[in-house]
């Protein structure tokens, strides 16, 4: 337990405490990593000894360090590498395709050229860019381009020769290539056909160690002191993260997922080594079994119960047979681990219910908090089965800004205004987690915190304005709420005695914030276990 004489005090701000209350007091004082007391200045500064660091925070806010429910770790400082298809300069495909021409004449033949987070329905052209586009400008040169979402890629022919995949490549279950009407793979891939193209050639060691430093640097900057790595992290990284961890390289906490998307996928045999959720210590630990079943919202590839609205033969894509998913989800859960499904529309989260009733009726267990992340499309009877089986989903309300004109063009009003309906789940007992699933969108927690109070799209609408929060309940979502997601609210996720000392300052008092200006308030200070690991002033 922490000392009586404090290391630091806060004094002088508007503390959210995420207590059960949402007590908001003026002052924290830490001792050894941990929160010692919080309450009134005068409470705290008697806490206070001649060695105590003083920090007056002058009305500005102090939350609790927040929580990256739903994040790809590495995924986002690889990113920062790659050719950055979200900058404003980049509306059309042949500005891609401009930006590979440059790249290429930098780069030696043979070796990758990367780009990712684009978006067909933002593109001058309106479509996906592919072989023919990449082709005339990096004939010697892989090119490999991801759409935002993560689930479609587009490449060129060099591409392809590398991983071996050809114009008679069959789809394979649970994916597709878009084709021409003579056949010819046009460059684009859905889903499990991307499978070929992951990881190819594989990374250096000191590609793996930058991209973990660039995360941990950004999400520190935004005030996220733990990240629930939603995949990618487990597997090529996970070697390295352990080693940046004990040396103290790394500063956010990690709870890795175990992410596969078909029966033969390499991470499946875990599921025999006696390994389960929750080995490991606060920095860094296994987390959830997480099974893809389908799509992506904004692809859109998402598997639905009734077909698009964009498109009338569309149902997206289903990765699973039911009874294959039963048996997956069954052998998680018999081997004690949290089990989480991504499931995006509502035919995948009908799927993973059902999957999950019966691997409890089957083999009974206490205190589950299985998960669904995104938990997307969720109409009124889905609600109801979320709630009647204690699941905890984990949605990303900033998707409403980036891709939110594109759900109701794509689905339709009557199901974007019920996707992620936070809100209403909540006020009916539900603990939902919040968090962004960059590098998909935004890595920031205050852009989360924000769209869960707004809900709206770039274009100007807004999708269900009934399934909104206030703020203390957005801050929750980010925080209390993501720690529970990972059995870590004691540890974490409020400002309360005894808790690790994860905390992030910001310029102004939220209180006084419209909830659209949210998103850009400044972090200026993060601590982790009481350390200052990031500083603007």
């Amino acid at each position: 337990m922490p000392g009586d004489i404090a290391d630091l005090v806060f004094t002088g701000g508007t503390v959210h405490t995420v207590d059960a209350n949402n007590t908001i007091a003026e002052a924290v004082a830490i001792s050894d990593g941990r929160i010692l007391a919080v309450g009134s200045d005068l409470d705290i500064l008697a806490t206070a000894g001649p060695g105590t660091e003083r920090v007056a925070l002058a009305g500005q806010s102090l939350l609790p360090g927040m929580i990256e429910g739903h994040g790809h770790f590495s995924g986002l400082g690889a990113v920062q590498r790659q050719i950055d298809c979200k900058a404003p300069s980049m509306g059309s495909i042949a500005a891609l395709v401009e930006a590979v021409r440059e790249r290429a004449e930098m780069q030696a033949p043979g070796t990758w050229i990367y780009g990712r987070g684009y978006d067909q329905s933002r593109l001058a052209e309106k479509r996906h860019p592919g072989r023919v586009d990449f082709d005339a400008v990096s004939p010697n040169n892989p090119v490999l381009f991801t759409r935002t979402c993560g689930h479609i890629v587009a490449f060129n022919t060099k591409a392809m020769e590398e991983v071996g995949v050809t114009d008679t490549t069959p789809d394979p279950e649970g994916g597709r290539y878009d084709r021409d009407t003579a056949g010819k793979i046009t460059g684009v891939a859905y889903e499990r056909a991307n499978i070929p193209f992951r990881n190819v050639p594989p990374q250096p060691t000191d590609d793996l160690r930058e991209h973990l430093l660039e995360a941990n640097r950004l999400y520190l900057s935004a005030g996220c002191t733990s990240v629930q790595d939603a995949g990618g992290l487990f597997g090529s990284y996970m070697e390295q993260a352990q080693e940046m961890v004990l040396a103290d390289e790394l500063n956010v906490r990690l709870y890795a997922f175990v992410t596969v998307n078909a029966l033969d996928h390499p991470l499946v045999p875990i599921l025999d080594t006696g390994l389960h959720t929750g080995f490991g210590d606060e920095r860094l630990r296994i987390g959830a079994f997480k099974v893809m079943t389908d799509g992506s919202s904004s692809g859109p590839s998402s598997s639905t119960r009734e077909p698009y609205t964009s498109d009338p033969s569309n149902y997206g894509i289903a990765y699973w047979e039911q009874e294959d998913l039963d048996n997956l989800i069954g052998r998680a859960h018999r081997a004690g681990w949290q089990c989480t499904v991504h499931a995006v529309g509502d035919a995948a989260i009908e799927q993973t219910l059902d999957a999950m009733k019966r691997a409890q009726t089957e083999f009974p267990r206490s205190g589950l908090r299985h998960r669904i992340d995104h938990c997307g499309i969720l109409p009124p009877d889905l609600q109801q089965r979320v709630i009647e089986q204690g699941i905890v989903p984990s949605m990303q309300p900033a998707f409403f800004w980036e891709f939110g004109d594109g759900y109701i063009a794509n689905y339709g009003r009557h199901r974007a205004d019920v996707m992620f309906p936070a809100g209403t789940l909540i006020d009916r007992g539900v603990v939902v987690a919040g968090g962004s699933d960059a590098p998909v969108t935004d890595h920031r927690p205050l852009l989360g915190i924000s769209q869960a109070m707004t809900r709206t799209t770039q274009d100007g609408d807004v999708c269900g304005i009934e399934h909104a929060v206030t703020l203390d309940t957005a801050i929750r979502m980010h925080t209390i709420n993501g720690a529970y997601a990972s059995f870590e609210d004691h540890l974490k996720g409020s400002l309360e005695p005894g808790k690790l000392a994860d905390l992030a300052l910001l310029t102004e008092d939220l209180r006084d914030i419209d909830p659209q200006a949210v998103r850009d308030i400044s972090v200026i200070r993060t601590y982790v276990g009481g350390k200052l690991v990031h500083r603007v002033r």
